[in-house]
């Protein structure tokens, strides 16, 4: 089973309100949650609106999300529907189930989702990667770009060469390319009357391409692989920003109880499962059974980015030396062991080895941490 990137934020806020209290939110309500670090702001909610100028990042996740006005540092979005206005003076990177671009961007942009269009009035100064099941791109980009898709059409201008790996790919009659369109899939581009192609087309047959990459890609780095990456950045991230306090106790558990964290989750690994099972037989059990299963599932990912956040704060001690620690700091530091890590777990045979410690850590230090503050309670 797998989760979008939209999806796992809600999971993770679901679980953590179990064990980090929040605002009171009025009845029938969902939550709200907004904290600014300096110049930079961070949100996590339903339905999401930054419209106001914002000196800094902006970080965002939620069901729905609308952005206007500035962003005068990078912006980042996760959630179901994305829709992307703002003019960014740094980079973007956003996920989601639906993702729309309109705003100005004056670095590169990564974008991942299911349904991504570029509007008209988009335009990216930078890079476009894209990754996603139907793309397209009406706007403008002033480097490169690059399309990793189920399909794709292009009717924009692109400044570089452009280079698409689609199931299928149409060049409109308004598109215009003024480097080399490169393009991997299973048929020849369709290409409309009026489409200016200045560096030429160059056609590589991949008669049974899958989104993820192209062949002589390492399994696991593809553009999908590197989207998800990107929505773990996101969600470990936000809640280093919202709740700090909760997070560093688990990072404590997992620096200095580590081998019993490894324990407490080898035992929620074997025995959840049976009391799923055991919970199914009755009528009554089944609802109880399939939320458990959820937390479940939930638990993996949040064991993985609790590991990934103790093993930054053991670096950024060391590098510090006893000096005062910042947040930002904290999450510079997570966004550097997400990515090592991302390449170590790549690694064949070690680097599953090291995946599966490092969840079962994370999950042990999750319970113990949850179990703690419930006693506090």
């Amino acid at each position: 089973m797998r989760f979008s990137p939209a999806s796992v934020t809600w999971i993770v806020l679901a679980v953590l309100g179990a064990a980090a209290p929040l605002p009171a939110a009025a009845a029938g309500e969902p939550e709200t949650v907004v904290r600014r670090l300096g110049d930079d702001l961070f949100m996590a909610g339903a339905d999401l609106q930054v419209a106001e100028s914002v000196p800094g990042d902006a970080v965002a996740a939620g069901g729905r999300i609308t952005t206007s006005g500035t962003v005068h540092g990078d912006e980042v979005a996760a959630g179901g529907q994305v829709e992307l206005a703002a003019n960014v003076d740094g980079g973007l990177y956003a996920a989601g189930g639906r993702v729309r671009l309109d705003g100005k961007v004056a670095r590169n942009a990564r974008v991942g989702g299911g349904d991504v269009r570029v509007g008209p009035e988009a335009d990216v100064r930078g890079g476009l990667t894209i990754g996603g099941g139907q793309v397209e791109i009406d706007g403008r980009v002033g480097k490169y770009l690059q399309v990793a898709a189920g399909s794709t059409r292009i009717d924009g201008h692109v400044g570089g060469d452009a280079d698409v790996a689609s199931g299928e790919l149409n060049v409109g009659p308004g598109a215009v390319i003024d480097g080399a369109l490169t393009y991997y899939g299973p048929k020849p581009a369709t290409v409309a009357p009026g489409a200016q192609i200045k560096g030429g087309i160059r056609y590589v047959e991949r008669k049974h391409w899958s989104y993820g990459g192209h062949r002589g890609m390492r399994p696991g780095f593809g553009v999908g692989a590197w989207v998800w990456l990107i929505g773990w950045m996101i969600v470990g991230s936000l809640l280093l920003a919202l709740w700090p306090g909760f997070v560093r106790s688990v990072s404590d558990l997992v620096l200095g109880r580590t081998w019993m964290a490894l324990l407490v989750g080898f035992v929620v690994l074997i025995c959840v499962p049976v009391a799923i099972v055991l919970s199914l037989v009755t009528i009554v059990g089944i609802p109880l059974a399939l939320f458990v299963l959820l937390l479940y599932l939930a638990l993996f990912p949040l064991g993985y980015l609790a590991t990934a956040a103790a093993i930054a704060d053991r670096l950024l001690a060391r590098l510090r030396g006893g000096a005062a620690i910042l947040t930002q700091q904290r999450i510079l530091m997570l966004l550097g062991v997400l990515l090592a890590l991302f390449v170590l777990t790549r690694i064949p045979v070690l680097g599953g080895i090291v995946q599966f410690v490092v969840i079962l850590t994370g999950i042990g230090a999750l319970v113990m941490a949850a179990a703690s503050r419930q006693r506090t309670a």
